[in-house]
């Protein structure tokens, strides 16, 4: 496995605000960073879809914990440079291994990328998912997105299966193992 000395911690929120506070600033990071990455604006229907992936079922949460940035006009101190987000087995939709945890969404601040900030949240929710009983992980990745493959593979994730159209883009997408 790989190995990161970026600061990452297990979101452990003490009640359900402190909850939805955390989830929503991931959202908000989500629907940013992948505007960003496609070079479009930002999308209500990633928006709502990033929600419902925070609604599953919730094997860990990971954030990299940032100054409030005022992004979410609260003032609340629950800036994310980026996250990782673990959801039952189950719940990826696509087929996958049955006991296998999905890493659900995975985001890093566009000012953060290239930082190893990525890799220690990687890390940080595969082992996650093993301290909760989860001998594998599966993600879903884009088939054009270099970086992310960069990093999956690095970490020992291998593609399986055939390619599928992403649900909200229709690109080509794979599964992927570890």
């Amino acid at each position: 496995m790989i190995e990161s000395t970026a600061s990452v911690r297990v979101a452990e929120p003490t009640d359900a605000g402190d909850r939805d506070r955390i989830d929503r600033a991931c959202i908000d990071l989500w629907v940013a960073a992948v505007a960003a990455r496609d070079g479009r604006v930002e999308d209500p229907a990633v928006r709502a879809r990033a929600a419902a992936k925070f609604a599953a079922e919730r094997v860990a949460l990971v954030v990299a914990p940032g100054a409030d940035d005022g992004r979410d006009g609260e003032g609340d101190g629950e800036a994310v440079r980026g996250f990782a987000l673990v959801t039952a087995p189950g719940t990826g939709g696509v087929a996958g291994p049955a006991d296998a945890a999905y890493l659900s969404l995975l985001a890093v601040d566009p000012s953060a990328q290239g930082s190893g900030l990525g890799r220690a949240l990687l890390v940080a929710a595969v082992d996650a998912a093993h301290a909760a009983g989860h001998e594998r992980c599966v993600l879903h990745a884009l088939e054009d997105n270099a970086p992310a493959l960069r990093l999956y593979r690095s970490a020992g994730f291998l593609p399986v299966g055939e390619p599928f159209p992403h649900a909200l883009s229709g690109r080509p997408t794979r599964t992927h193992v570890v």
